[in-house]
């Protein structure tokens, strides 16, 4: 038996088409052809895929010999996952590899709160201590009451405090998610 008719035999044997076969070992539709017809020789790389396709060694493969009648055929090939799953792998792995970058995007947003908050807190005691003067925050005019000028203070205070903790959050995560990622490697 020639080369050309064990291609054609094993690839029967194995269920395959001449389409699933060159997927399989990485070449055209028409090559396997030429190859079943006897107009072309595989290369020796494609030869040894071939053997590993049809579960057999490439001494068999190359051999005259008919290929025994009690020869089970190969195994029944393995599905390829859908398009999606081997782009979610690759997402998945992304994430992993380098998902201490979404720490370092909630740190950089935390601090620009952080600053907007700081800045509108400066400002607020500024205009307030020009309008009503120090003695409104350290003299008589404090009460223990809120009054309408130092609502807008406490109010960017909290703002400055809230960035500062998402600040933190983030670069918590990102040395977390950094750690945990570098793991792999």
């Amino acid at each position: 038996m020639t080369l050309h008719e064990k291609i054609l035999y094993y690839r029967k044997q194995a269920r395959l088409s001449q389409e699933e076969l060159a997927a399989r070992v990485g070449v055209s539709r028409q090559a396997v052809s030429k190859w079943e017809l006897g107009d072309s020789t595989p290369e020796v790389d494609k030869l040894v895929a071939l053997a590993r396709v049809f579960g057999v060694t490439t001494d068999e493969l190359l051999s005259p010999e008919e290929p025994a009648a009690g020869t089970p055929p190969p195994p029944p090939p393995r599905p390829e996952p859908p398009d999606y799953q081997r782009g979610l792998r690759g997402v998945a792995w992304l994430i992993c590899r380098y998902g201490w970058l979404a720490g370092v995007y909630i740190a950089v947003s935390g601090a620009g709160i952080a600053l907007v908050g700081g800045l509108a807190r400066y400002s607020f005691l500024r205009m307030t201590q020009s309008l009503l003067g120090d003695d409104f925050f350290y003299g008589s005019g404090w009460s223990g009451e809120m009054s309408a000028a130092q609502l807008p203070l406490t109010i960017a205070t909290v703002i400055l405090a809230v960035g500062l903790l998402i600040l933190a959050t983030g670069v918590i995560l990102a040395v977390v998610l950094y750690r945990k990622g570098r793991k792999g490697d």
